[in-house]
């Protein structure tokens, strides 16, 4: 099982994997973040998800990002690192939106850390949608305590079926 130590503002975790510790802190996003978050959007899709439909070019995509982390203050969070940005989320309430991380650090806690600190800021429920063929995204999350509560045949733009994932706090 995975804990996370918590802090009043932000979460930090030290984790020896990988080539080694990474120390990890965990911000609110600031609008000048959007950048980097857009890029780690594009690798990482890219990498893990090679297959999939996009119906954005990378432009638009780095447009949308920068209009919604200013516009949605407490809802977009970053992971640093040595004090680059390796990984982002979007929380709304319960709902988990979005949880990238830079490929070159992943395995290495930095996705944990940001699910540490949707799990404070949600500590009751958490939902999400990952798409199926993800494979290590479903693994990541059913290995942290999140269970599989629908499905479905590609209602999203890339037209790709997602498995729903919930968290419940209590268990």
């Amino acid at each position: 099982m995975f804990s996370c130590s918590v802090g009043s503002s932000i979460i930090t975790r030290e984790l020896a994997i990988g080539s080694g510790p990474l120390d990890i802190e965990i911000a609110e996003a600031r609008p000048e973040d959007a950048i980097a978050m857009a890029e780690i959007h594009l690798a990482a899709r890219r990498a893990a998800m090679p297959y999939l439909a996009r119906p954005y070019t990378d432009d638009e995509t780095r447009c949308w990002v920068a209009g919604t982390v200013g516009a949605r203050p407490g809802a977009w969070w970053v992971a640093r690192h040595a004090g680059q940005i390796v990984g982002y989320m979007g929380i709304d309430g319960e709902n988990l939106d979005h949880l990238y991380v830079l490929p070159g650090v992943q395995r290495r806690g930095v996705g944990t850390s940001l699910l540490c600190k949707a799990k404070t800021l949600s500590p009751q429920r958490l939902l999400l949608s990952v798409f199926q063929r993800n494979t290590d995204a479903t693994t990541f999350y059913e290995s942290r305590g999140f269970r599989v509560v629908g499905f479905t045949d590609g209602q999203n733009e890339e037209n790709e079926p997602d498995v729903q994932y919930a968290w419940d706090g209590a268990s």
